[in-house]
């Protein structure tokens, strides 16, 4: 009998072996022919969850569409350049990987030869090769292009809210003239609200640089490398920026206002505008409406100066997808990548809502509910893939149902999004060549901390203009400016 049980139990465990071995080379049957692909972005996407299942369930998702393995690296948002730089820089980089702050790290990735050249590979992809051209052209390095976005580019305008412009009579168009915002915002002015609230965040001044032609740095001019401060464009930019402070319509305290407190101060009706990304447009909408303020906005997207220049603040692409040069599987990689940005069901999963039954359900108002574990795993929806992805979604027949605030608020987003496309200004950030003059790589970070510390000086009064451009050329002398520019000439 003891014979018996130990043949049975050694049967059974021979049976159970077998079956593993099965399913296992079943599973490798599977997959063979696969091409592997490991693809690296922080979990601010992903499905906007940190919960593992969660994110398998959008790994698999996109396995089925592609029909590749995805290894995914999902570190938190906050490490997630740190993690990235550690990988990049031991040479394990992955196939596949998002760059923050692309307009200036991308060029540095391709001196290095760590990323893919992937003109062609757009060229031939069906999806990827119907996207705007005008996406890629401030990126481009000699030509080629090495990256893919995967929204339209970040772009500033002035909200200007339509009741007070109803109130004091203020009568401006999308692109008023230089002479047309002063005199009619200046009718704000003495009223007790502030007519247009600013952020310290100086760079923002570049959405008035270019009414007059100017640029905030060194950048190339007809083939030329240039100092654009130290030019009589930007000259007449800060002495317009200058009179907008002396008039009171440019607000008195900017320097120690964050992006915050300036958007509150226009929700709640303290200030009469501000300047802000097109793509908040919603959330005027639904704060003025919290705060019992609810107005329309009136976007002004451009101030055309006197020589006919203008263009708003355009941040062009400031994180994108990148391939990695060492990939063995370059078509299968941007398989995934098109994919990833292009797919109607992937989109959204991955950018925005995540997959229904996993991470949400529906209400009885047919409006989306975190399920429990996503509520846990802190996954919090984002609607903005709505209006500002390439993928072109009938947001009449939506599979769930908006907020008022939303179905309010959303086309008109979506219209202020398209209409900006034609009103971008310059973004000349890649127009420096990383690695060609190594004393401009040391210095860059200060010639751009001094420029706004000058130019704030000078707007704010504490110097007059040939006061602060005199201690520019100061400075750009100490730097050995003039022999900079040599060197990047040089090099062309």
């Amino acid at each position: 009998m003891l014979h018996t049980k130990r043949f049975l139990l050694t049967l059974v465990a021979l049976v159970l072996c077998l079956a593993f071995v099965s399913a296992a080379g079943q599973k490798d049957s599977q997959s063979e022919g696969k091409a592997t692909i490991t693809l690296a972005t922080a979990d601010n996407t992903y499905g906007l969850s940190t919960d593992p299942e969660l994110q398998g369930a959008i790994t698999d998702l996109i396995e089925s569409k592609t029909d590749t393995i995805i290894e995914p690296i999902i570190p938190p948002l906050a490490s997630y350049t740190d993690k990235l730089a550690t990988l990049v820089n031991s040479g394990d980089v992955p196939d596949l990987f998002v760059v923050a702050q692309a307009m200036t790290k991308i060029p540095t990735m391709v001196a290095r030869e760590q990323i893919l050249d992937l003109t062609d590979y757009i060229k031939n992809s069906p999806a990827l090769s119907q996207l705007d051209a005008s996406l890629f052209k401030d990126l481009q390095i000699d030509g080629k292009t090495y990256f893919v976005p995967y929204n339209y580019p970040k772009s500033k305008a002035i909200f200007i809210r339509k009741d007070l412009m109803e109130q004091y009579g203020v009568e401006l168009s999308s692109t008023p003239t230089a002479e047309e915002f002063r005199r009619e915002m200046g009718k704000f002015v003495g009223s007790g609200i502030i007519p247009f609230n600013f952020p310290k965040w100086v760079d923002n001044f570049q959405f008035f640089y270019n009414s007059f032609g100017a640029w905030g740095g060194v950048y190339e001019q007809d083939g030329v490398f240039i100092d654009g401060f130290q030019t009589e464009e930007m000259k007449n930019a800060l002495t317009y920026l200058r009179q907008l402070y002396k008039d009171g319509v440019l607000n008195q305290e900017f320097i120690t206002t964050e992006n915050s407190g300036m958007r509150e101060k226009t929700y709640t009706a303290q200030a009469a505008s501000s300047i802000d990304y097109v793509t908040n447009y919603i959330n005027y909408v639904q704060n003025t409406t919290a705060a019992n303020k609810y107005t329309e906005m009136h976007l002004v997207y451009k101030i055309v100066g006197p020589e006919g220049y203008g263009g708003s603040l355009n941040e062009a692409t400031q994180t994108a997808f990148v391939v990695s040069s060492k990939t063995k599987n370059p078509e299968a990689v941007v398989r995934v990548l098109e994919t990833i940005v292009t797919d109607p069901e992937v989109y959204p999963a991955f950018f925005g809502i995540g997959l229904e039954g996993k991470h949400f359900t529906l209400n009885e108002d047919g409006q989306i509910e975190a399920t429990p574990k996503a509520a846990n795993s802190g996954y919090k929806y984002t609607l903005n893939y709505l209006s500002d992805s390439f993928v072109d979604i009938d947001i009449e027949n939506l599979p769930f149902k908006l907020s008022p605030a939303l179905e309010q608020g959303l086309p008109k987003q979506i219209e202020h999004i398209k209409a900006m496309q034609a009103n971008l200004g310059p973004n000349h950030a890649a127009d420096v060549p990383v690695g060609v003059s190594v004393a401009y790589d040391r210095v860059a970070p200060s010639i751009k901390s001094t420029r706004e510390s000058i130019a704030t000086k000078i707007i704010v009064g504490t110097v007059s203009l040939e006061q602060g451009l005199a201690e520019y050329e100061n400075f750009w002398n100490s730097i050995n400016g003039p022999t900079i520019l040599e060197e990047l000439n040089a090099a062309r």
